[in-house]
């Protein structure tokens, strides 16, 4: 779906004979190519806020705690691959050769959810925690099933390093 949006947005941009000058101004993004909404889905497990400023619903939200920045540290993916009323299924590979990366797991979009176990193909093991750090080898992958309690803590806006 975000691949035929952007293939139809790019074909919008090169059909286009209007100028600078005869734009439209309220329209800039007519033919914007960006398109999150599967990104969100399928590594948040989350629902698209729109474009009308709502906010994100969403099971997980990722930190890089070398950069200090919000999102996957480069050379890590994750894929959501199921969701329950108190579980999610998400893998995390690192897909460098050569260098290990570390990421915080954050439960919900604000860490207003609650992380209660965690399980691995050989082990469950008890979090409380809204937030947990995995650490990925090079090259390496690993499923987690995170159960939680769901909107239990107050939504923040805080980083992980800023607590």
């Amino acid at each position: 779906r975000d691949l035929a949006r952007i293939r139809d947005r790019v074909a919008g941009m090169r059909a286009d004979t209007t100028t600078p000058d005869t734009r439209l101004s309220d329209d800039p993004m007519k033919f914007n190519p960006c398109s999150v909404t599967s990104m969100i889905e399928l590594t948040l497990g989350g629902l698209h806020p729109g474009h009308r400023g709502s906010i994100l619903f969403s099971r997980l939200r990722y930190f890089d705690p070398v950069t200090r920045r919000s999102g996957l540290p480069e050379d890590v993916a994750a894929l959501v691959e199921r969701l329950t009323e108190n579980e999610v299924t998400v893998t995390l590979v690192n897909t460098s050769q050569t260098e290990s990366h570390e990421l915080i797991v954050q439960a919900g979009a604000y860490a207003e959810h609650q992380f209660e176990t965690i399980r691995q193909p050989n082990q469950t093991m008890p979090i409380k925690a809204s937030r947990i750090t995995v650490r990925l080898s090079p090259g390496c992958g690993q499923q987690l099933v995170l159960r939680m309690k769901r909107y239990v803590n107050p939504p923040t806006m805080s980083h992980p390093w800023s607590d």
